[in-house]
Formats: structure tokens, sequence, C-alpha cells
């Protein structure tokens, strides 16, 4: 019995042994390279450059996003992006040129992760979005700089074509600025024009 319990003594004073050898590396581990890479608040996982634009709803971000959504059906016009998990996810929206619609996935780097699903829409809601898609002049990728210019620093959360009730056909987006503010944007697909609220 004695043997037994001078056995689980070793052993728990092995482990902290143990525990305290452990516990010193980490404290002693220095924060650079990739870990503070990891940690930057200037920047997402994987973005060392700490390039706002770069980050989940940056500029850069959403172009490589929209890129590879319109790559990956081929004739599209991207419709809309709708953030998902932070930013770390899209549901992108795509018209075809008979104005079908489909929707897939595409994580922030531009990688598509999901196939693209058909929407289910009638024969008068492919009609209006052969529509807007033929008569917005202003891209999505020009849409996106505007967007960027009005919210400086500003992380787009959504981004949609559509039209009005009054006719105006514009970009509509949800914007959050560096201060956590929401602001509606709009920009006009036809002109350019932003309206900003917020």
């Amino acid at each position: 019995m004695g043997a037994i319990f001078a056995g689980s003594a070793l052993l728990a004073a092995s482990a902290c042994g143990s525990a305290d050898t452990q516990s010193s590396a980490v404290k002693g581990a220095p924060a650079g390279g990739a870990i503070a890479a990891l940690m930057s608040p200037s920047g997402p996982p994987g973005d060392p450059s700490g390039d706002p634009s770069q980050s989940p709803g940056g500029m850069g971000s959403l172009e490589k996003v929209g890129s590879a959504a319109v790559d990956a059906v081929e004739g599209s016009t991207l419709l809309s992006l709708q953030s998902e998990n932070d930013g770390k996810l899209w549901e992108v929206q795509l018209a075809r040129p008979d104005g079908t619609e489909q929707v897939l996935e595409v994580d922030a780097s531009g990688k598509v992760v999901s196939e693209p699903r058909v929407k289910d829409t009638g024969k008068e809601e492919k009609a209006r979005v052969m529509a807007i898609v033929k008569d917005a002049e202003i891209t999505f990728e020009d849409a996106v700089e505007k967007l960027s210019s009005s919210v400086k620093q500003g992380k787009i959360i959504h981004l949609s074509l559509d039209r009005y009730g009054n006719n105006l056909l514009v970009w509509d987006a949800d914007v959050v600025g560096p201060d956590g503010t929401w602001h509606g944007v709009k920009v006009d697909a036809k002109d350019g024009t932003v309206t900003k609220n917020g």
C-alpha cells in the first residue's frame, strides 16, 4: 500500500515538474513571426501585411471573392454578396445571361467552397434580373471602389444590385466603419453617384 502511495506521489511530482517546464516555455516564447501575424488586430489571419483592403470586407478581398464567383459560373454577372462568419465566407448571387440566378459560397481568400446552386425563379423574375444587369453601367468593382472611398477603412458586409420603387438602379451596401458604426450606402448604378446614411 505504501509503495502505491509513494509511486503516486512520485508521478504527481513528476507531472508538476513537467507542467512547470511547459509553462515557462510558453511564457518565454517570443510573440513574433506567425503568432504575431495571427493575432494582429490590423489584419486577418493569413494577412501579415495588415493591409485593411485585404481584410474580410475590404476592397481587395471583395474583388477576389467577386472574381472567383464570376469565374466559377461562365458568362455570369454578380448580383449580390452577403457576409457570413464575420466576412470569412461570402454568399454570392450571380445572374446568367438568360436571367437564371445562381448562388455559391466563396471564402475571403477567393476560394470557391461550394458548387453553384440554381435559384428557382419564374419567368418574370428572370426578365427583371436581365433588365437590371443590362441597365447597370457601374460594375461591381467600380461600386466597391466608390464604397471604399465613401467609408474609409470600412468593411462591406452586404452589397447588392437592385432597382427601387422610383426606378432607381443602385448598388446597395451595408458598410461598417472602423469604429463599428453602420452606414447604409447606395451607389447609383447608372452614374456612380454615392449617397450615404449614417
